[in-house]
């Protein structure tokens, strides 16, 4: 199994590609997407799956580019007030195995109301117990996502996000390693 994190300079955005076996995932891909076909071809697997970890409006996401390039599917969060032209939807618990690489959803509002999170855990080792999240927005290292994007629903959506942190990522345990979409600088950020 392998985590690769790519770097976007100057928007402190971070995009990841996992798998094991013949099959990769990217998270969040930027819009130059030639860095995730290369990495594939180094690794000898196919990208079978582009997660989008919640709608982004402050770079170009490379969903759509990417799954042109390789049949991948788009899969994102519901959205019941803005839903998304393309790709699927996933929920809560949805599961997706690329090799003994084990992708879990977990939902958490908070920074947008389609947030959501993927545990990463091995089937190898055990499957019910994550060694990595990927959170988006919704956790950073030392902050969290902002919370203003919706006028009038500050309050509301700032709860969201405090039960998404405290009922379901920070219960994964201080041994989880945490993949953020963003670094220092973001404008995403608190």
């Amino acid at each position: 199994m392998f985590v690769e994190t790519v770097k976007s300079e100057g928007l402190a955005h971070y995009s990841y590609m996992m798998g094991d076996g013949s099959e990769a995932a990217v998270i969040d891909p930027r819009r130059d997407c030639d860095i995730y076909l290369d990495l594939a071809r180094e690794k000898g697997v196919a990208i079978t799956h582009i997660f989008e970890t919640h709608r982004n409006e402050d770079y170009v996401i490379g969903s759509r580019a990417l799954a042109k390039k390789t049949g991948a599917r788009i899969l994102h969060g519901h959205e019941d007030e803005n839903p998304f032209a393309y790709g699927e939807t996933v929920r809560e618990d949805d599961v997706f195995c690329l090799g003994s690489a084990v992708l879990r959803v977990i939902e958490t509002p908070g920074h947008t109301l389609n947030s959501i999170s993927l545990s990463l855990a091995d089937a190898g080792y055990d499957a019910d117990r994550p060694v990595a999240v990927f959170t988006g927005d919704a956790l950073f290292i030392g902050g969290v996502g902002r919370t203003d994007f919706y006028p009038g629903r500050e309050e509301e959506v700032a709860g969201l996000l405090y039960d998404s942190l405290f009922g379901k990522l920070l219960p994964l345990g201080d041994d989880v390693l945490v993949h953020p979409a963003h670094g220092a600088g973001s404008v995403c950020g608190a």
